[in-house]
């Protein structure tokens, strides 16, 4: 669909509803966002609904993803799969139920301190390889500006305990663990695709931490290396637990690595050499996984598309194309006309009679667009 409506259209129709008092308004900018704003709130506009690809795969045992960052509220509709070999169907539920029942199926919207997580509960096949439950420290070492290497039996996040250690006063640039002498595995079937390693990293103060390297291999001569800049999710380190992706794909490789015959691993953080004395990190469950490819499709909140085709939430240009069909232009023009009355010290018949229309055009423009997006279930008696 091409939209064809600009911005400088829009404020002209509205323009010529108002009496031509458009002038009298004292930011014309301003003022067109907020009736895209108000009317994409009021209606679940058909044409801002879109469809794109998951930024990860679904992986089993893994639950947070990243949420699209113009995702309108809840207005998830479906996350299809990309080939579908299996039922995959969707409830939305609130996210602490989520958290404190997990069924198949269930998908919900975090929201804390301003960022967005999409949690979900694939009915994907389940598979994986966990390659160390990190619960107790075994043959794990210390690697890098590291001391204190121990057991952690009180703050974990799967089985009974999670690996913790501290930030020496060593100027070194890297933190973390090694183990040299892993239980073998094989990453043949793991390489490339849609594979990836996940760990979870508990983080004191993200301050001066650039990234975390994992690093799998035959020995400390022979491996593979990967970066994670971010927290699988997509948002940045937290202090606290991050769950980390390690994707199998363009990974870096150090001499020669025999993929069926994996026994040597490492998890570590690159910072500056003046992170020093620091206590409480930890790494838990070393998850080895193959993700399934989705799509979703969900109402998006902006309501404007640069010249270029690049989608905004604010208008700053004339240019700017409004993300309407015809059918839909005419309700954004008849709250352009209520506002605009509002705004320029109309009678207030005028407004009444404006907004009566409006609401109107709203409700038959619902009544043949009914809005598809998940209702949530809220069903809390039923937690165990």
């Amino acid at each position: 669909m091409a939209f064809i409506y600009t911005q400088s259209q829009l404020l002209s129709d509205i323009n010529r509803k108002i009496f031509g008092k458009i002038g009298m308004i004292s930011s014309q900018e301003d003022f067109i966002n907020e009736v895209a704003r108000t009317v994409n709130n009021d209606v679940s506009i058909r044409s801002t609904r879109r469809k794109i690809p998951l930024s990860t795969g679904l992986f089993p045992m893994v639950y947070q993803y990243p949420a699209p960052t113009d995702l309108r509220d809840y207005k998830i509709i479906d996350i299809p799969p990309q080939a579908k070999d299996y039922d995959d169907t969707f409830t939305m539920i609130p996210s602490e139920q989520f958290h404190n029942r997990k069924r198949l199926g269930d998908v919900a919207i975090e929201d804390y301190n301003g960022v967005r997580t999409l949690l979900i509960n694939s009915e994907i096949p389940t598979g994986g390889q966990v390659i160390s439950e990190l619960d107790t420290l075994g043959t794990w070492e210390a690697f890098g500006g590291v001391e204190n290497v121990a057991q952690d039996s009180s703050d974990y996040i799967k089985g009974s305990g999670a690996i913790t250690f501290d930030i020496s006063s060593a100027s070194d640039a890297t933190a973390g663990i090694v183990n040299t002498d892993i239980n073998e595995f094989s990453l043949a079937d793991y390489l490339g695709g849609d594979s990836a390693v996940f760990v979870w990293a508990r983080i004191n103060t993200p301050t001066d931490l650039t990234n975390y390297i994992l690093r799998l291999g035959t020995d400390a001569s022979n491996y593979y290396s990967k970066t994670a800049t971010v927290a699988h999710d997509g948002n940045a380190f937290v202090a606290g637990w991050n769950l980390i992706r390690f994707d199998l794909t363009n990974l870096t490789e150090q001499g020669t690595v025999t993929d069926a015959s994996i026994n040597y691993a490492a998890i570590y953080m690159t910072k500056t050499t003046g992170k020093v004395d620091e206590t409480d990190y930890k790494f838990d469950w070393l998850l080895l996984n193959k993700g399934y490819r989705h799509n979703i499709t969900y109402v998006s909140k902006y309501s404007w598309q640069s010249e270029t085709g690049v989608y905004k939430e604010k208008s700053t240009e004339s240019s700017d194309l409004i993300v309407a069909d015809t059918s839909e232009y005419d309700l954004f023009v008849l709250k352009g006309r209520q506002i605009g009355l509002e705004e320029t010290g109309a009678e207030q018949g005028m407004i009444n009679t404006a907004t009566r229309n409006y609401v109107a055009a709203m409700e038959t423009y619902m009544s043949n667009n009914p809005d598809e997006s998940m209702i949530m279930v809220t069903s809390y008696q039923e937690q165990q």
